[in-house]
């Protein structure tokens, strides 16, 4: 996303006239509400290092992976490192990663597949492979 690194403060100026002309978009129960998203994007990456995770075949937080727990500000972007051999499973305190599909809990990736999770805690997340010791790479915005 394009934008200032550091806007003017503004305030929401919304008008409605009349029940002829409401505000259209949002309603919350039966009132019609406007709503000023501003997002111009952040200056750093919430860390600068972002180390290779070994997910082994007993889930775990990303923070115990990682050594540590970081918050961000969007979201955390997993990527499967192209030479595993199995799938990595992502979910929450109850993932499960499997070879029969029907016993999997979460959301699998085979090698090279890459997620985007609107997650702001690395400890929020869980990891966990099918076999041996496969590689999850990580971004966090």
């Amino acid at each position: 996303m394009a934008g200032a690194n550091d806007p003017e403060p503004s305030a929401a100026y919304v008008r409605v006239n009349d029940s002829e002309n409401p505000v259209s978009g949002v309603k919350v129960q039966q009132t019609e509400t406007a709503i000023l998203v501003t997002d111009c994007g952040r200056q750093d990456l919430p860390s600068q290092t972002f180390g290779t995770l070994a997910v082994t075949t007993t889930a775990q937080t990303l923070a115990n992976l990682n050594g540590g727990d970081l918050t961000c500000a969007r979201g955390i972007q997993l990527k499967a490192a192209s030479t595993n051999t199995a799938a990595i499973s992502i979910g929450g305190s109850s993932v499960v990663a499997s070879a029969t599909i029907a016993n999997i809990n979460g959301m699998p990736l085979a090698n090279g597949d890459t997620i985007f999770l609107e997650i702001t805690q690395l400890s929020s997340l869980y990891a966990v492979g099918v076999s041996g010791t496969q590689y999850l790479h990580w971004i966090a915005y």
